[in-house]
């Protein structure tokens, strides 16, 4: 069976001074292509897991390359990777100014991120090795100022006994105003199956205006499966400057036989973009 990387990058963000429990990035901007994506700005870190650079989920072991420039403004910043056991592959500490290096990756979802305490990191990123048929870029070729409406078609996908079934379905959203449930991901299922659902989120200021967004959910809904809570936002966010808050989730489940929804709930507010990277697979892969 073909492999298949699935490759999540961090789309374009702009965050001036705000306040902020979490982690989050200012002027920050990101371009990308087939062969490699780019990343500038200032990540300020709070201590999280919410800095995220870049999700590469691999159905089995890999690498991709870095380079660029950092500049540690305050605190003790690191470029981690962390590999979905949880361990941690440390790409370049506070006392790294430019790095050319191969970063091994592991098969599952690992996440390239800043970690750290109080800290301000200036960077510069540039990954490359991304021209392989066998990875796919979420939202890299969508605009910005790009909306989905809530009624939008979702995508779809099936995931059955036939050896060349579709088993990856994927989607990426970006909203600026959502006032009924909008359906993100459809799948079928007509076997049960050992499912993973990954979501990632990144909810910023859409325009120059006061920027407000309040509660909002993605649900898993099944025919005959329990309604499931992927990410939970329950903050209200508010403020005058840009901002910007990221989040993910990946669900391992076992899911019986029938139709299956991914769904964003209502969300309260104005002057917000929000985007979400959506993606259903098998848990174990055949290799």
């Amino acid at each position: 069976m073909k492999k298949t990387l699935f490759l999540v990058p961090l789309l374009a963000l702009f965050l001036n001074a705000c306040s902020s429990s979490s982690s989050y990035f200012s002027t920050f901007t990101a371009e990308g292509s087939k062969s490699q994506y780019k990343q500038t700005g200032t990540v300020h870190i709070k201590d999280d897991e919410n800095a995220v650079s870049l999700y590469v989920n691999a159905a089995s072991p890999a690498s991709i390359t870095l380079t660029g420039k950092l500049s540690n403004s305050s605190g003790d910043p690191s470029l981690i990777c962390q590999y979905p056991d949880g361990t941690m592959y440390l790409i370049a500490d506070s006392r790294t100014t430019s790095l050319d290096t191969k970063i091994p990756l592991q098969a599952g979802l690992n996440r390239i991120r800043f970690d750290g305490s109080d800290s301000v990191l200036d960077f510069e990123l540039v990954y490359t090795g991304l021209t392989s048929p066998e990875i796919l870029g979420y939202g890299q070729s969508q605009s910005e100022a790009e909306t989905v409406p809530s009624d939008a078609p979702s995508i779809s996908g099936s995931i059955s006994d036939s050896p060349d079934a579709e088993l990856h379905s994927s989607a990426s959203n970006l909203f600026t105003k959502v006032s009924q449930p909008a359906a993100l991901l459809e799948f079928q299922l007509e076997k049960e199956t050992d499912i993973t659902v990954f979501v990632a989120a990144d909810l910023r200021n859409n325009s120059s205006g006061r920027f407000k967004a309040g509660v909002f959910d993605v649900t898993l809904k099944g025919d005959n499966y329990p309604d499931t809570e992927i990410i939970h936002h329950a903050t209200a966010d508010s403020s005058w400057g840009d901002f910007l808050w990221t989040d993910h989730n990946l669900a391992k489940l076992t899911l019986p036989k029938g139709s299956y929804q991914l769904i964003l709930s209502e969300v309260s507010g104005k002057n917000y973009a929000l985007r979400l990277d959506t993606a259903v697979y098998p848990t174990d892969t055949p290799q």
